[in-house]
């Protein structure tokens, strides 16, 4: 991959020339001090965020509600997205929207929408630098730094940003805006493994106790019957926090609604939480209890979606933690696990 550096100023610059290509979303911090997505026309001027944005990328192309067909059919044509940028994906993000791309891009069917939307965006990933407290990233096998799934990826160094291509979208907005880049030198390359080095230590030493004995598989295959689910479950209020805020749940529902002399079909999220997401025709329930419910999410993330895809459907970006009136840590669950 092309690494360059452009100066505090210069990205500035940047930033100002791709929002001519359409919409531009960026990860600040606000007044609060929380990470937060914002269209650039409310953000006054940029400053790097250091760690992930408190809500996930994956409404940008998985929208929470959107209509998907109208019949009687009135041979309607796919909308078109506009080309965008987004501003600060934080390399869970980057992880989660590669998880979405697996699931809606390949196979034999394939979402047109989402399709739509991931082949308009321009996304530039960044390193954290001040991860949080719930950060876990590590244990799932992401590191808290841009490697792939970006088009550029931004690290803070000394005077401006070690800028790395990561793709052939990316290579053209350098190509672009050549001025404005010049070679990364290794003294940049040094600093900004410095701090890799530094944040990854960070999560390491605040997720060790957290750690499984064997790996996330071995474990969920021992532990279905155990008692932690039980008493995990006691707080949970099936709110569905966890599972909106997740960045790779993809559960949806499918409903029509009457629009004048027509129907639109609309898809919306729904939570594998929820008491009837299971529910079949005739009645019958396979997940009719809660502890049911609880457990699986546990079991999709960690052992049903890496036999699929090959990695973990978590990643570890703790917004589940936050997210929770029930105060349900997940890392605090599988360790009990793990121990029992």
């Amino acid at each position: 991959m092309q690494t360059h550096f452009i100066t505090d100023t210069d990205l500035v610059t940047f930033f100002t020339s791709l929002e001519k290509r359409g919409p531009m979303y960026m990860a600040v911090r606000d007044e609060e001090g929380t990470v937060r997505v914002k269209p650039s026309s409310e953000v006054g001027s940029y400053s790097y965020p250091g760690v992930r944005a408190f809500q996930p990328l994956k409404p940008f192309f998985f929208s929470a509600l959107e209509e998907v067909a109208e019949y009687p059919s009135a041979d309607k044509p796919l909308k078109e997205a506009r080309p965008f940028t987004i501003v600060g994906a934080a390399s869970c993000d980057l992880r989660a929207i590669e998880a979405l791309d697996r699931v809606f891009l390949e196979g034999d069917f394939k979402d047109p929408f989402y399709e739509e939307k991931r082949s308009k965006a321009l996304i530039i990933g960044f390193d954290c630098t001040d991860p949080l407290e719930t950060c876990f990233c590590v244990l799932m096998g992401v590191e808290p730094y841009v490697e792939k799934g970006f088009d550029l990826g931004l690290a803070k160094v000394e005077g401006g940003y070690v800028v790395e291509v990561g793709s052939d979208k990316g290579k053209q907005v350098v190509d672009d805006n050549k001025g404005l880049f010049k070679p990364a030198t290794e003294n940049h390359l040094s600093q900004r493994k410095a701090l890799r080095d530094k944040t990854r230590d960070i999560v390491e030493k605040q997720s060790r106790e957290y750690k499984p004995a064997t790996t996330w598989q071995d474990l969920m295959s021992k532990v279905y019957e155990d008692s932690t689910w039980a008493r995990n479950v006691e707080t949970c209020v099936e709110c569905g926090a966890c599972l909106f805020i997740c960045p790779t749940c993809q559960c949806f529902l499918l409903y029509d609604q009457r629009a004048g002399d027509r129907f639109k079909r609309l898809k919306m999220w729904d939570s594998c939480v929820y008491k009837n997401f299971t529910r079949v025709a005739g009645g019958a329930n396979p997940r009719e209890r809660l502890i049911d419910r609880f457990r699986h999410r546990y079991y999709h993330k960690l052992d049903y979606f890496p036999k699929t895809y090959g990695f973990e459907g978590c990643t570890g970006c703790g917004r589940c933690i936050v997210a929770c009136p029930g105060e349900i840590d997940m890392r605090k669950v599988l360790k009990e696990a793990d121990k029992s």
